[in-house]
């Protein structure tokens, strides 16, 4: 998939686009009053707050680098011989940005200072095409959010568009981020967090996680024109810094409420309905210190704990659904008889003529099938209405849990080595008001729905030398789906009891579980309904996203020159149930043959228009693998241009399977379902199957690579005299 973009804009004030993965850097140029380059200048950026000091020289053209730079506040400071010392307090970086501070020392004593503050410096982004917006961590914990999830922020940024659907911002598996991106598909977009893939590889729209609030230092939404070391997906890139700890100890606790005290009662209700909704948690951050033994100057090792729940009881689906009065379910359809929808003798019983067929049952009394009077536990009794025109009227309350936990820990190994390590654990279950997915017309049969899912970085910073950085990400990302089964009023309606008298495909267990129903076609009961009972759900484990990503990033100054050079790796697995009712599906259907005119009257006598099963569920272990090299060259061609060229390699997934028995999509013969694995295909031909249709002896890998796959990208930053804040922007890309 790749994108073609160009865009060219004016700048004013505008704020440092990103350049590096997540971390910060910092550039610029040292000069004299005469604007000559002041080579060998030392120059010096601080965090006291993090322990972070290093010192480097400028080169010969008097520029000099500092990468992979923790988000926050720094002290930047330039000593030479013969010049004043310029320092710089409370430079902000923020994440992923690559800051400019060029500075014109001043003739004077090295005693002397020239002071400025850090804030006015680095304002606007004078070296990049790149466009981009930060959300801050004071927007991120000061703006009021309907579900207090912050992907609902990403809108702050301009060419931002929430295509979503949700009012409330939801959490979990059942979370989205379907974001538009100056236009750009919702799901073409890639989430990072704190350098490491954060995307449910399954589906592209949701998170693995979801960071707290409380525990996110800020992010960037970078939009268009972002350099090569970018890639991957072809719109836009959110890069999340989760918070730090730092030399001073800091925390907060919390509790959001929302809950039915507070509410009114609406004009026409009696009473107030149930809603409660908690949401709270607590983080801490600090030194990781043994007083006189370790870390006694509190400048090495730093941590910070997050943990957060929310618990929501809120009313579910409104069913007011037509169903069969009780009467109807006894088997006395007197209510609908004569009419339309009352039944008579069918033409056919058990395959035989039957000699009564388009008579009135007597009394309007139709006989109960053993297997019709256990299929009536998937249909709740009415509680509503009249006999007749009967209804289920019913709001059941809908829990949902959700816990975090999250550790990070950054520790300097020395002043060249930074390392950092973060781990989340996000536990999300709920239960869906019908059967998952598929749906249904009842909450007889709903789905315990559980998502856990985890994320670790781990990240290395070195110093090589003053004009030579690298800094590697490790990143492990997975979620998990689990079912069960439930129902309400009855949780145990779903399951098929002992002896159940009917017959079948596959003897393959059923799951345990009643067949699906559906019955079709009388305007008795709103023209029939549909029940699921999670027969495509395992009662547990169903889908696993485990995906593993390798990414290393080396940072060069030569001259005029900011290259950037690297490569993405991910091995990334799907592995997942097929999606086959082994439990079986019944129809009912009046315009069948074997039709008594009433579809629930059908089965309650079993006369069955339509009955399918599924052999067994396959699970399928679907790998893939990706390797993405770039290169990047930011060259500053005057103290007004600057040139941003770079190229990367998309190697796009070889998708295989682990064992060999997926399928690909062909369109020969008017579309093939090409199978690796001949062991399941050939007894289907055997049976009669379509040649045409269906054919074995694809090869494991069953999508091949395009090798060439290029991704230049283009861009250029210029600042013209006649207005020092004004910067003109443009770039065009491969994406």
């Amino acid at each position: 998939m790749k994108c073609q973009r160009f865009a060219l804009c004016l700048i004013l004030l505008c704020a440092a686009t990103a350049r590096a993965q997540d971390t910060a850097s910092i550039t610029g140029t040292i000069t004299d009053p005469s604007g000559a380059a002041v080579s060998g200048a030392q120059v010096t950026i601080a965090s006291p707050e993090r322990g972070l000091n290093r010192t480097v020289p400028t080169n010969n053209n008097g520029d000099y680098l500092f990468a992979s730079l923790p988000i926050g506040s720094y002290n930047l400071t330039v000593a030479a011989n013969g010049f004043k010392t310029y320092k710089a307090s409370g430079v902000v970086l923020r994440v992923a940005q690559k800051a400019r501070v060029d500075v014109a020392l001043s003739i004077g004593g090295a005693k002397e200072e020239v002071d400025v503050q850090g804030t006015t410096v680095a304002q606007v982004e004078t070296q990049s095409s790149e466009l981009s917006g930060v959300v801050t961590g004071k927007e991120i914990t000061q703006l009021e959010l309907n579900g207090r999830n912050f992907t609902q922020l990403a809108t702050l940024v301009p060419g931002v568009s929430n295509q979503s659907g949700q009012d409330e911002g939801v959490v979990g598996i059942l979370g989205n981020v379907a974001f538009s991106v100056n236009g750009g598909r919702t799901e073409y977009n890639n989430w990072e967090l704190d350098g490491g893939d954060n995307m449910d590889n399954g589906s592209n729209t949701s998170l693995n996680v979801y960071p707290s609030i409380d525990a996110i230092g800020e992010f960037r939404v970078l939009t268009s024109n972002y350099g090569a070391q970018y890639g991957r997906n072809g719109s836009g890139t959110v890069e999340v810094e989760t918070k730090s700890g730092t030399s001073s100890f800091h925390g907060d606790i919390y509790e959001f409420v929302r809950n039915d005290d507070f509410n009114a009662r609406q004009y026409f209700q009696t009473s107030v309905p149930s809603y409660k909704k908690n949401d709270f948690g607590y983080t801490l951050g600090g030194p990781v210190y043994i007083p006189n033994l370790y870390n006694t100057e509190k400048q090495k090792t730093f941590f910070f704990w997050s943990e957060e729940w929310r618990r929501d009881r809120v009313p579910g689906q409104v069913f007011n659904i037509p169903v069969p009065s009780n009467q109807e379910r006894m088997g006395n359809f007197s209510d609908l008889c004569p009419g339309p929808d009352c039944p008579i003798e069918p033409a056919f019983i058990n395959g035989a003529p039957n000699p009564n067929a388009g008579q009135a049952f007597p009394g309007n009394q139709v006989p109960v099938d053993p297997v019709g009077q256990a299929l009536l536990a998937l249909i709740p009794p009415a509680n509503a209405g009249v006999p007749g025109a009967a209804l289920y009227v019913a709001s059941p309350v809908q829990p949902t849990n959700w816990r975090e936990e999250l550790l990070r820990v950054d520790h300097n190994i020395n002043s060249r080595l930074r390392a950092m390590f973060r781990y989340t654990h996000d536990s999300w279950d709920t239960v869906t008001p019908t059967a998952l997915f598929s749906g249904g017309a009842f909450p007889t049969v709903e789905t315990n729905f559980d998502g856990p899912a985890v994320s670790l970085v781990a990240r290395l910073s070195a110093v090589m030398s003053p004009t030579f950085l690298n800094e590697f990400v490790a990143s492990y990302t997975t979620d998990h789906i689990l079912t069960s089964s439930t129902g309400y009023p009855n949780p145990d309606a779903w399951m098929r009891p002992a002896n159940f008298p009917m017959g079948s495909f596959f003897d393959n267990g059923f799951g345990g579980k009643l067949p699906d129903i559906t019955l079709t076609g009388n305007t008795a009961y709103g023209g029939g309904f549909y029940q699921d009972v999670n027969g495509e759900w395992p009662e547990g484990k169903y889908n696993s996203n485990p995906t593993y990503t390798y990414r290393d990033n080396v940072t060069k100054i030569i001259g005029r020159h900011n290259l950037q050079f690297g490569a993405y790796f991910v091995a990334a697995q799907k592995n997942e149930l097929s999606g086959l009712f082994i439990n079986g599906s019944l129809s009912f259907d009046v315009s069948s043959a074997v039709s008594t005119g009433n579809s629930f009257a059908d089965l309650l006598t079993g006369q069955v228009a339509n009955y399918s099963q599924g052999s067994n569920q396959v699970k399928f272990y679907n790998r893939y693998k990706i390797l993405e090299p770039y290169m990047q060259d930011d060259f500053r061609v005057t103290d007004r241009l600057t040139l941003n060229l770079g190229l990367r390699w998309e190697r796009p997934a070889n998708f295989h399977t682990r064992t060999g028995d997926g399928y690909a999509f062909s369109t020969s013969n008017g579309g093939q379902f090409n199978w690796a694995n001949c062991a399941f295909v050939q007894p289907i031909l055997k049976a009669g199957g379509n040649p045409n249709f269906l054919q074995c002896g694809a090869p494991s890998t069953l999508v091949s690579p395009d090798e060439k796959d290029y991704a230049p990208r283009f861009g250029f930053s210029y600042r013209p005299p006649i207005v020092e804040k004004l910067v003109v922007r443009g770039g065009f890309g491969i994406f």
